[in-house]
């Protein structure tokens, strides 16, 4: 199960890095809430899976402090697994909550810059126009108008800068994430925005912890995995 692990972190870190920005404010409004329903299904590396849950965001700041939850129930060849994730983005660093470890990751977004993987470090839009991507029209989510952006294996509702639906595909695999409830404009306090009292590591740190309970992926997987990371990160 660790490779459908790994794949939902590398989705999450996706969505929530495609709109990491530099700049002043991520997002045209100040702070909010947002609540989503998450679903992913199809065959990925011969593996029939289904995903479904939940997801809530609340930010600050013009989106410089952000908090993302997600709990899903996934089926995976006809075993069942309930996860939880939460990623928070404060003033340009990344934290991902283990909560098998009980540990906290820390992503330092700078690094990104220097790296194959520096295209995930821009605003939503430049991201998609990055990648030959398009803005398509617009369409109303929960009443809030939206760019609809579009790539061959993405396709996202950005209202203001915060994305309200997506639909990603990833090697067989169709994620879609759509707003439930919409709270714009709202107050957001700093108790809401906190993560759990757990020891903070780098990436490296905990790769090197998690290592003895990593199976070996295939070469072919291995490929795929690399493919997939080169269609997300190149144009």
């Amino acid at each position: 199960m660790y490779q459908m692990k790994l794949w939902g972190m590398l989705l999450a870190f996706m969505l929530t890095l495609s709109t990491l920005h530099a700049e002043e404010k991520r997002y045209q409004v100040r702070s909010g809430m947002v609540e989503y329903a998450l679903s992913s299904s199809g065959n990925m590396m011969g593996m029939q899976t289904k995903i479904e849950g939940k997801s809530k965001m609340l930010f600050k700041e013009w989106g410089n402090v952000e908090l993302r939850d997600d709990t899903t129930t996934s089926v995976i060849m006809g075993r069942e697994e309930h996860t939880r994730q939460t990623t928070k983005i404060d003033h340009g660093k990344v934290y991902i909550v283990d909560y098998e470890q009980k540990a906290i990751i820390e992503y330092d977004p700078a690094a990104l810059q220097q790296s194959m993987y520096k295209d995930l470090a821009k605003s939503a839009q430049e991201m998609m126009l990055s990648k030959g991507g398009t803005k398509t029209g617009e369409e109303k989510i929960k009443g809030y108008e939206c760019e609809v952006w579009e790539t061959p294996q993405m396709k996202l509702w950005l209202h203001k800068g915060i994305m309200l639906r997506s639909e990603v595909k990833v090697m067989g695999i169709v994620h879609t994430t759509e707003a439930t409830a919409v709270h714009l404009d709202r107050a957001v306090s700093d108790e809401a925005l906190q993560l759990p009292d757990f020891p903070i590591r780098t990436m490296e740190e905990h790769r090197k912890n998690d290592h003895g309970d990593m199976p070996q992926m295939t070469p072919e997987q291995i490929q795929q995995m690399q493919e997939i990371m080169k269609n997300f990160t190149q144009k």
